[in-house]
């Protein structure tokens, strides 16, 4: 409940600073929202928040549609219902103002991981995920295809 408070808090705070003229946040900044927004759906379990971010024309090499890949993820939050996330992005790349290409490496554990220095001797699954997320209007961001694969636990690093 904690975060969902503060992400609706953030957001409140982004549509004022908006409204009121401030400056508005560039192509990667909006990205960068987006991949936390999925990081905190992911580690809280809520697969209405991750779907919110997902295009409805969202398809994967794995034969996901928007709906499939909910069931997908769905099924994992509920079999995994003591997870810990833990993400790092390492690149963002804006291509033509409208699409952006994200690789980001991401843990999944049962314990609490808030640091590096817990990393070392993690029992996680690490994965590997490239995004590819389109602006769909209005810096509206959302996920048009992904493609994860294991990876070592030194990609975090």
């Amino acid at each position: 409940m904690g975060s969902r408070l503060t992400r609706l808090v953030s957001i409140c705070c982004l549509a004022t600073a908006l409204a009121c003229g401030g400056d508005p946040l560039s192509p990667e900044e909006q990205v960068r929202t987006v991949i936390e927004t999925m990081e905190q759906a992911a580690e809280e379990g809520d697969v209405s928040a991750f779907k919110a971010i997902v295009s409805e024309s969202y398809e994967d090499h794995y034969g996901h549609d928007k709906r499939s890949l909910a069931a997908y993820v769905t099924f994992h939050v509920m079999r995994h219902t003591h997870r810990r996330f833990f993400a790092r992005v390492r690149s963002i790349e804006i291509r033509d103002d409208d699409r952006a290409e994200v690789e980001v490496v991401a843990a999944i554990s049962g314990r609490d991981v808030s640091g590096i220095e817990e990393l070392v001797g993690l029992q996680a699954d690490v994965y590997k995920i490239d995004i590819d997320l389109d602006d769909e209007g209005d810096g509206d961001w959302r996920v048009v295809w992904a493609q994860w694969k294991r990876t070592a636990p030194t990609d975090l690093l």
